[in-house]
């Protein structure tokens, strides 16, 4: 693939590396497929050492995304076959980790992704933490109000940004008082999907990103 040529490390990315939005609830579990699939690059990069780099989000909004991405006669074998309660990322992981044990991992929140941008991008690279971005912020401007802008640019203004979780901390804040509605809330379609159901995947989902943390081998970024 790199023609022969000598090189310290090589960025994949596809939307299906874990598997195909159609396979993604099955099973019991988010992915089912995705440790066999991490396996089997595992074996085909033999030579090399692998890392896997996910984004992960609330199921309580992924959920229904996932189903109602399904046609309906899909969507009802789903929901017939799957205990929907039940579904949490920790067993994806899990599955990775048994199947393709010397695959690296690391998370993030896909919540957190307009703060974290560059740290992500820094960590898929492999580039040292304090390496220049261009334009890091670019993405959590855009879903600011005019108010939020102002208050972003003198954030990260040089000299003014200390140090950095304190201004991870600065921007969380900054984006859940001035995010754009309308930029940032989804529209979830499904059919009797609540608003209790969302909240009670939230505050299942903030348990599961407890754990994983705490997990050896995994490394989550975020705040």
């Amino acid at each position: 693939m790199l023609d022969g040529n000598k090189h310290q490390r090589a960025v994949l990315t596809s939307p299906g590396f874990i598997g195909e939005t159609p396979t993604a609830l099955r099973d019991g579990q988010f992915y089912p497929m995705a440790g066999q699939r991490l396996a089997f690059f595992e074996q085909t990069f033999a030579q090399a050492e692998m890392e896997l780099f996910v984004g992960v989000r609330n199921p309580g909004s992924f959920i229904p995304k996932a189903l109602m991405a399904l046609p309906p006669e899909d969507r009802a074998e789903t929901l017939a076959n799957t205990d929907i309660s039940c579904l949490s990322w920790l067993t994806m992981i899990e599955d990775i980790r048994d199947l393709a044990p010397n695959v690296a991992i690391t998370l993030w929140a896909n919540e957190d992704l307009p703060v974290i941008f560059g740290d992500i991008v820094r960590a898929i690279c492999g580039l040292p933490g304090e390496t220049p971005i261009e334009n890091e912020f670019a993405l959590l401007s855009s879903l600011l109000d005019d108010d939020g802008r102002d208050r972003l640019e003198e954030l990260i203004r040089p000299g003014n940004s200390g140090d950095r979780p304190a201004l991870l901390a600065d921007l969380s804040g900054l984006f859940e008082d001035h995010a754009l509605p309308h930029e940032v809330e989804e529209e979830l379609d499904m059919p009797g999907w609540s608003t209790d159901i969302v909240e009670a995947f939230t505050e299942l989902y903030a348990q599961d990103l407890a754990r994983l943390k705490s997990m050896p081998g995994i490394r989550v970024l975020g705040l």
